[in-house]
């Protein structure tokens, strides 16, 4: 009793700060007291629940990591005229009526190739909004195609880290998973380029205005060079060389570049990477300011909070009498029907995909068995599950993070149609066969 007590006040102080745009900071600090409190009337001592945040805590400190050199990336991609270049290429190449459909091609063929949603975000889509803010149309169609896109490798790309995950926790083969996750995509990837094709119809680019694209070439010394560090971003991953490290390579060359060709000094570069990128030209700056460690601080911030519950649930057991509960329910509803309303509550309460994940996967141990084909349904189910749900909760890192990169707000999430679209095609593909999803 207590325990729904705690969530019903940690969910509504989460919908206050939403109607009145409030830092998901406040309702996170509150859930950690409530549950904490919560930990200590069950007979824990005070500091043994606090020794189990803090091993929450250097488990989230790898990703803030990477979240900070994003960070840096962002700001210096714009700083070294790399965004410019490419916001003046786009305008002239990509085409005005299927801009949309074209946001969303480019979204999902690169976070494939990478396996990265935050990194093809924070390159490609950076890149692809600015394109946009030139052309005239509205970021939000244009912020939910690339949402969708990069949850497209995401999802099942061999070399993103949340498929591996889900192969490592479930005892299954990613190579085997790939096909799999291949099918049962297939259907939502081709309804998604039905959709963002008509839209693009009703909502083409318009004409760009060339004043917009002169005040590029007067802020900017714009060349072939900028191209190196998109293209690092591409061939590095190709060569096996880990995101985390391309993205330090790539802000050592971006850092070099601007200073180089667009004449920064190396104060200017430095507090770029920490406050972000403000061009000269006030009339560039919807189209190009951000980026820096301090768009990234609140996102780091929910992460490290939303990381100690993780901690308690698991350390004080609070949980652990839900399982039988999800055992009588699939039997009543169906077991992806269950994995679905549980994958939308931890990402609600965890803000987490990769603790999302885990915490999915030993909730719902009871309702899988042992064998191989078992496995093999409980991979797709979170593949097709939490691992997209993540990305439709605003507060939650893996919607949060992109959402700050486009410097847009959650209005962008109802416009990703992609991560509706599986869960969906998936409870309608088992609806009517389930033998259709698992088998290849």
């Amino acid at each position: 009793m207590e325990l729904a007590a705690a969530f019903i006040i940690f969910i509504i102080c989460v919908a206050v700060s939403l109607i009145l745009d409030i830092s998901m900071l406040a309702p996170l600090l509150v859930g950690f007291v409530l549950f904490t409190v919560l930990a200590v009337m069950k007979g824990f001592e005070l500091k043994s629940v606090l020794k189990m945040t803090v091993g929450s805590f250097k488990e989230s400190f790898i990703v803030v990591g990477i979240l900070l050199l994003i960070g840096c990336l962002t700001g210096l991609w714009r700083s070294s005229g790399t965004v410019a270049y490419f916001v003046t290429l786009g305008v002239s190449v990509m085409p005005p009526s299927f801009f949309l459909l074209a946001a969303f091609l480019l979204s999902a063929v690169m976070s494939f190739a990478i396996g990265t949603s935050f990194g093809v975000t924070a390159t490609a889509g950076v890149i692809i909004m600015s394109i946009a803010h030139a052309g005239g149309i509205s970021p939000i169609p244009v912020a939910g195609a690339v949402l969708s896109g990069v949850y497209v490798g995401d999802r099942g790309s061999p070399a993103s880290s949340a498929a591996n995950l889900v192969a490592a926790v479930t005892g299954t083969d990613i190579e085997k998973n790939i096909k799999i996750m291949l099918k049962s995509g297939a259907i939502p990837f081709l309804l998604c380029c039905v959709i963002y094709g008509v839209l693009s119809v009703f909502c083409p680019m318009q004409s760009t205005d060339s004043q917009v694209l002169w005040e590029l070439s007067d802020e900017f010394k714009l060349s072939w060079l900028c191209l190196i560090p998109a293209i690092l971003m591409i061939v590095l991953p190709f060569c096996k060389v880990k995101v985390k490290w391309a993205m330090a390579i790539d802000i050592v060359v971006s850092f070099v570049l601007a200073m180089v060709t667009q004449n920064a000094s190396f104060a200017d570069c430095l507090k770029t990477m920490l406050l972000g990128f403000e061009p000269q030209n006030a009339a560039l700056s919807t189209m190009l300011s951000g980026g820096g460690v301090r768009s990234m601080l609140e996102v780091c911030g929910i992460l490290l909070l939303s990381g100690t519950y993780g901690g308690i649930f698991h350390g004080t057991g609070m949980l652990d009498g839900l399982s039988e509960k999800l055992i009588i329910s699939s039997g009543k509803v169906g077991r992806f029907p269950v994995m679905v309303l549980l994958s939308f509550a931890v990402s609600i309460v965890f803000c987490n995909q990769t603790i999302g994940v885990i915490m999915l996967s030993q909730l719902s141990e009871g309702l899988y068995g042992t064998s191989d084909a078992e496995r093999c349904s409980k991979m797709i189910d979170i593949e097709n599950s939490v691992i997209v749900i993540a990305g439709l909760v605003p507060w939650c890192i893996a919607c949060s993070v992109p959402l700050a990169m486009m410097n847009v707000g959650a209005a962008a999430v109802p416009m990703a149609f992609y991560l509706w679209l599986v869960p969906l095609c998936t409870a309608i593909a088992y609806k009517r066969n389930k033998r259709s999803i698992t088998e290849v």
